[in-house]
C-alpha cells in the first residue's frame, strides 16, 4: 500500500473514528484501526464488535492494500505532524510514514484478525438532514436509564411513519420525545417502522454527522442500521456507522403522555431555570423543589428547605389557568428537561399533585418532556 494524503483528511477521519478504541485489554485488534487503500481514496474503520464506524478521505493511491495499526498512536503522531501531507505506505505489519522532515514506522497486526464490519444491504431506507436530525437526537439521548435490568430502556426508541419520525427515551422518571419532519426520500417504508438504538450509537450519529451539511441514509434491516453521509452529493459515502439494535419491545410511552390538564402555565424558561438552581441547594438529599401555582394571583411560588442548610423561596409572575396546585419535582429531572428547551418561554401542563408534568417549547409543538412528580408520603 501506498498513498499520499493531506494531513487535515487523515487527522479529521482518525478523530471520527478512534471514539470507539482503546477499551478492550483481552481483543487487542479492537484497538486498531483498519486502514484500506481504494480507488481513490483512504479507508479508516474502527469497531468494538457492536458498534463499526467508516471514514473516506480523498487521497493520491498509487498502491492499494490494507494494514491495521493502534489507532492512538497514529492518531496522536498526525496531530503533532506539522507538514501539509503525509505519505503512506506498508510492508507486511509495519506502517511507514514519511515527510520532508521526519520517517516513522508503526507496528501493527494482521489484517486477518481485525473483525468484519457487515455493511446493512436492505430495500427499507430513508433520509434525513443531518443537522436536524441530530439536533432531535441530543434533545432526547441523556434521558435514558442507565440500568441493565430492562435493556429496552437503555436506548432511543424510533418510529418512522410516512412523512415524520419520532424519537423517545425515558428512564421511567421522566420521558421525552422528538417529532421529525421526513423531507427526504424514503424507500420500502410501507407502514411504520421502528427499532430501539443503542445509547452510545446515539451518541456517536450525533458527533460523526451533527455538522454534516446535507442528507444522511438510514438502511434498516431486522438486527441493525446503518447511516451514511456522502461527498458532496456522489454515490461515494463519506462516513458510515452501522450498529447493532436492542432487542425487546419498547413500552407504550405515548400512553403516558397526558392528553388533557388541569393547570396550564406559561412561564419564562430562563428565569424558572434559575429559580430552581437556587431551589436546588436547599434541596436536601431527596432533591426535592416545591412549586405552588396560583392561576387567580398569576404567579408559582418556587420553595425548597432543609433540615441542615436552611429553606428559600421565590415568586415568579405566570400566566395561567386551570386549578390552583401544590406539586413537588426532583430538581434535577425538572432543570435537564429546561434545559433542552431553547424558547424564551415554555408551557408547563400539570394534572394535579399526583399526575404526570408536561413541558413544551412555547413555540414548538415538535418537542415534550414528561417528569414525573414526587409524591408526598
Amino acid at each position: 500500500m501506498k498513498i499520499i494524503i493531506l494531513k487535515e483528511k487523515l487527522a479529521k477521519g482518525l478523530s471520527i473514528v478512534e471514539r470507539i478504541t482503546g477499551k478492550n485489554l483481552t481483543l487487542p485488534i479492537l484497538n486498531n484501526v483498519l486502514i484500506s487503500a481504494e480507488d481513490n481514496s483512504l479507508k479508516l474503520s474502527t469497531t468494538d464488535l457492536e458498534l463499526g464506524i467508516s471514514y473516506w478521505g480523498l487521497a493520491k493511491v498509487e498502491e492499494k492494500g490494507e494494514i491495521t495499526i493502534p489507532v492512538r498512536t497514529l492518531s496522536g503522531f498526525v496531530s503533532l505532524v506539522g507538514e501539509e501531507k503525509v505519505t503512506i505506505e506498508s510492508k507486511e505489519k509495519t506502517l511507514y510514514l514519511k515527510g520532508e522532515n521526519y520517517k516513522t514506522q508503526i507496528k501493527g497486526l494482521d489484517t486477518k484478525d481485525f473483525p468484519i464490519i457487515p455493511e446493512v444491504v436492505s430495500d427499507k431506507w430513508l433520509e434525513f438532514e443531518a443537522i436536524a436530525f441530530c439536533k432531535g437526537i441530543m434533545q432526547v439521548m441523556d434521558f435514558c436509564a442507565l440500568t441493565q435490568v430492562r435493556p429496552e430502556l437503555s436506548g432511543l426508541y424510533f418510529s418512522f411513519q410516512k412523512d415524520l419520525a419520532k424519537i423517545a427515551a425515558t428512564d421511567s422518571f421522566r420521558l421525552s420525545e422528538k417529532t421529525i419532519a421526513l423531507d427526504g426520500i424514503t424507500q420500502g417504508l410501507e407502514g411504520p417502522q421502528s427499532f430501539i438504538l443503542p445509547k452510545n450509537a446515539a451518541r456517536e450519529i450525533v458527533n460523526i454527522f451533527s455538522e454534516h451539511n446535507g442528507k444522511v441514509k438510514f438502511s434498516l434491516s431486522p438486527s441493525q442500521v446503518m447511516i451514511e453521509s456522502y461527498i458532496d452529493d456522489t454515490k461515494n459515502p463519506q462516513a458510515r456507522l452501522v450498529s447493532r439494535l436492542i432487542e425487546g419491545e419498547y413500552p407504550d410511552y405515548e400512553a403516558v403522555i397526558p392528553k388533557e390538564f388541569k393547570t396550564r402555565v406559561i412561564i419564562p424558561r430562563e428565569e424558572f431555570l434559575n429559580q430552581i438552581k437556587i431551589a436546588s441547594l436547599f434541596s436536601g438529599r431527596t432533591n426535592e423543589v416545591k412549586l405552588a401555582i396560583s392561576p387567580k394571583k398569576g404567579n408559582v411560588l418556587i420553595s425548597s428547605q432543609s433540615v441542615d442548610l436552611g429553606e428559600t423561596e421565590s415568586r415568579i409572575a405566570i400566566a395561567a389557568q386551570g386549578e390552583e396546585v401544590e406539586i413537588s419535582f426532583n430538581y434535577k429531572f425538572l432543570a435537564e428537561g429546561l434545559n433542552q428547551i431553547k424558547s424564551d418561554k415554555i408551557i408547563f401542563e400539570l394534572n394535579g399533585q399526583d399526575g404526570p408534568g408536561v413541558l413544551k417549547p412555547s413555540d414548538d409543538a415538535s418537542y415534550i418532556y414528561v417528569i414525573m412528580p414526587i409524591k408526598a408520603s
